[in-house]
């Protein structure tokens, strides 16, 4: 019964936060949260805006366990054939529905021709920003995040290469994204914060990793390399600096049990 009140809330949603998408989106958040096992935040108090705040797909549950309990203004990153009604049907029939799922081509058809006509309208409410790889409309993808963060507004990214994996363990990310830092510190003086946010199955938590931020205006090859690691580290469930925090609590604790006992 705990939960029916939290489902509730984020069927009726109000507030400048919402507003700031659609109709559609919010209408689809609401019925997410009624249907979706609640993911409560562990840590709320680290969430904060502008930031780039990084998930993982998780066989793509990783949208349903992320973005339907975070507030703020926050624009999830979405491959470029999802944002147009043509592309997506072109991208299902082509590999989505055929080569990955194998259906027949009848079902395939029908399916996509629902869905192009769905999920283009839903990444326009949700105020998605198109991704582009391996192209130059690339450079729009960073125009326009760094417009939204310099906006006071966030980025929601999945970062895993291998998004059908369901393993603990993060496998290699694309690594694009953490050039968002410099541009955001050329247009603003300031760097960003990356934050994970990984989704505990077993006890239905968001994670909220500790921010991870650049030290320096022009970082070397050997400093994107420490942020990128301790993404994929606080992304497989580990927290570095939480896990040293706890251990010094155990040590503390053992500590005080072996003086009481020697007393």
């Amino acid at each position: 019964m705990d939960d029916d009140p939290v489902r509730l809330r984020g069927w009726f949603a109000r507030g400048k936060a919402m507003e700031f998408y659609g109709r559609l989106y919010r209408f689809s958040r609401g019925f997410v949260r009624l249907f979706w096992p609640v993911y409560r935040i562990d840590r709320p108090d680290l969430l904060t805006d502008p930031a780039i705040y990084v998930c993982r797909h998780f066989n793509s549950r990783g949208s349903f366990q992320t973005m339907p309990w975070l507030k703020g203004k926050i624009h999830p990153w979405a491959m470029y054939f999802y944002c147009d009604r043509e592309l997506c049907y072109n991208h299902l029939m082509g590999f989505t529905l055929t080569r990955r799922f194998g259906w027949q081509q009848w079902k395939a058809r029908l399916w996509a021709f629902l869905v192009a006509g769905f999920l283009p309208r839903l990444m326009q409410s949700v105020r998605a920003i198109p991704v582009y790889r391996s192209s130059m409309h690339v450079l729009q993808t960073y125009r326009m995040s760094v417009q939204a963060l310099l906006a006071g507004e966030s980025l929601l990214l999945f970062a895993d290469r291998d998004y059908t994996s369901e393993a603990q363990a993060m496998g290699e990310m694309y690594d694009g994204f953490l050039a968002l830092d410099r541009l955001y510190m050329r247009a603003s003086g300031k760097h960003i914060p990356f934050i994970t946010l990984y989704a505990d199955t077993a006890t239905k938590q968001l994670r909220v990793g500790d921010p991870l931020t650049f030290q320096s205006a022009s970082p070397d090859k050997a400093e994107n390399q420490r942020i990128y690691e301790s993404i994929r580290a606080q992304l497989s469930g580990r927290n570095p600096a939480q896990q040293m925090a706890n251990a010094k609590t155990a040590a503390t604790t053992a500590a005080a049990g072996k003086s009481d006992a020697d007393a």
